[in-house]
């Protein structure tokens, strides 16, 4: 048991550093992008639009730019890689490890031990999406950036045409990167990352309460996790495939809304639920809300089939 603990602290540490260095270094290659040369390649995959996570106009602030390390696979991976290793050990792990007899031979109930590995497990997300958070955060503040400021010109009305005021050269400054982006900007879409774990623990301790193999239960839950991708892509490549993005749990992880919502109409819009979003069928919050209530109901089946299940003799 000890050993297991350690390797749950060592999985744990490993992960918080990783998104917490990936985040920071994040923002400062986002420092090393030129603006303007950034705008000109991205408008050459224009068509390509329907499969990023947010238009491409966004990306050409500071602040959505920033905000795509939401979108990173290496934070995915790490809160995945966390959720899954910790929901599938609820029941599955401690029945193939043989521990889990010896647990309940104790005075415990069966729901109270459950909702010690929950509590642990989402604790361990919150900080997880915290350092995610805190690595922007840092990164924002200890990053400056390179703007060119042109000649003052004067626009001829009519032709609009910009006609130099003077023969000086453009002139580039370095400007702290926490004057053109406020970290509080990403509260709403580290939730949303929350949102998105909060999930997949619930769905994979559900599988890990029905089974007694951890490996079959993480195989399920990758299985699961894989289907809800393909069909995520195939509805954002075809129109006549677009029915697919309802019926996939990616759909309600929109952390590149929630930082377009505040930039453009400031810290409040993300939280809302009455106010309707562009391309969206119902307001901002409702998305986050809905994962952590389809977890919520995987975390009540597990419960309720786990606190009436027949536990097999350990091997």
């Amino acid at each position: 048991m000890r050993k297991y603990i350690g390797q749950s602290m060592l999985l744990f540490l490993a992960c918080a550093t990783t998104l917490f260095a990936f985040a920071w270094v994040r923002v400062w290659v986002v420092s090393l992008l030129d603006m303007g040369q950034f705008k000109t390649i991205l408008d050459q995959f224009r068509e390509f639009e329907k499969f990023a996570p947010i238009e491409f106009d966004a990306l050409f602030t500071y602040a959505g730019r920033v905000g795509m390390t939401y979108d990173e696979p290496i934070v995915i991976l790490c809160t995945v890689v966390w959720c899954v290793s910790r929901g599938s050990d609820v029941v599955s792990g401690e029945l193939n490890r043989g521990t889990l007899e010896m647990m309940l031979s104790q005075p415990i109930r069966r729901i109270t031990l459950l909702a010690t590995h929950a509590t642990v497990s989402v604790a361990g997300l919150a900080l997880l999406c915290l350092m995610v958070w805190g690595g922007i955060t840092i990164g924002i503040e200890a990053t400056t950036v390179t703007e060119t400021v042109d000649p003052p010109s004067f626009r001829i009305p009519m032709i609009n045409i910009d006609v130099p005021l003077t023969v000086a050269d453009p002139v580039t400054e370095e400007i702290p990167l926490r004057q053109r982006v406020n970290s509080s900007t990403y509260a709403a879409s580290t939730f949303s990352l929350f949102a998105f774990g909060f999930f997949l623990l619930g769905l994979s301790s559900m599988f890990s309460a029905f089974d007694r193999y951890r490996w079959r239960t993480v195989g399920a839950v990758v299985g699961v996790y894989i289907l809800q991708l393909v069909m995520f892509g195939l509805g954002k490549a075809a129109a006549s495939l677009e029915w697919l993005l309802s019926m996939t749990f990616f759909s309600c992880y929109r952390p590149q809304k929630m930082t377009s919502l505040v930039t453009n109409d400031g810290l409040g819009a993300p939280w809302s639920l009455v106010t309707p979003i562009p391309d969206a069928a119902f307001p901002p919050l409702v998305y986050p809300l809905v994962l952590i209530t389809l977890g919520m109901i995987c975390y009540g089946i597990a419960a309720r089939h786990f606190s009436r299940r027949d536990l097999p003799a350990p091997l």
